[in-house]
């Protein structure tokens, strides 16, 4: 069996996934079950990846005291699509993967992927390109800054509205009026978004991923395809194209 480790290692968590071929056979968030794994699967595991925004020294060195040769994804990294972002080197890892994914996944189609986590991504590929898209603030970035930058408004925590359908519109207090303009505002835009790709792209696909997914397959009109993993699978691809 030969097995890929995929890591990403992102600005609140890492992340990581073991695949045999194109199936995802494991996975994991952490250090810990990050060694857990690789100890448990190092004579399967061939070959790893990590696509990283943060110190990726501990990782580098528990593969190499298992052995496992792993590449370390940068803007020179080969890929099985064509990245026509105007200015690659700062391109976020976790983007390209999105769109490397969202290739082999929808078949070239025209797809746009949201990656909905610290911030809220718009990620635009078709006929095996990734072309660009979108950055906005993600939810919990949104209500954090209304607080930060004014002087008497509470930060708000909206964990009990993450996994449910929101139906807050007007606010009768201040807690409420935040979370009405915040949810509200975050769920106009991106359908908004939406629209305007399906108004220029016949056949648009959409995908979500990310840490606030749940609360968007939820809450938007327009028809998504949930995908959680899709940095980790769009990190496979890239170890398959380079089989």
């Amino acid at each position: 069996m030969n097995m890929h480790l995929t890591i990403d290692i992102g600005n609140t968590a890492m992340k990581f996934a073991i695949f045999d071929g194109e199936k995802m056979i494991g996975q994991g968030c952490g250090m810990q079950d990050l060694s857990t794994a690789v100890s448990e699967n190092c004579t399967h595991i061939t070959r790893s990846i990590i696509a990283s925004v943060a110190d990726n020294a501990e990782v580098v060195d528990l593969l190499r005291k298992f052995n496992i040769s792993s590449v370390i994804l940068s803007p020179h990294t080969e890929l099985p699509i064509r990245n026509l972002y105007q200015t690659p080197e700062t391109l976020g890892a976790d983007r390209i993967m999105l769109a490397v994914a969202a290739d082999r996944i929808f078949l070239g189609a025209p797809a746009l992927v949201i990656g909905a986590g610290s911030c809220i991504t718009y990620n635009f590929s078709e006929q095996g390109c990734f072309i660009g898209g979108a950055i906005s603030p993600g939810i919990t970035m949104r209500f954090k800054a209304l607080n930060h930058y004014t002087a008497r408004l509470p930060l708000i925590d909206w964990t009990a509205h993450q996994h449910k359908v929101y139906e807050g519109l007007t606010g009768r207090n201040s807690e409420d009026s935040i979370l009405s303009g915040v949810l509200n505002g975050v769920l106009q835009e991106i359908d908004g978004t939406i629209e305007q790709y399906k108004h220029r792209y016949s056949g648009l696909r959409v995908a979500v991923t990310g840490g606030d997914m749940s609360f968007l397959v939820k809450n938007l009109k327009n028809d998504i395809f949930a995908r959680p993993d899709m940095v980790l699978e769009g990190l496979n691809y890239i170890l398959l194209h380079h089989a």
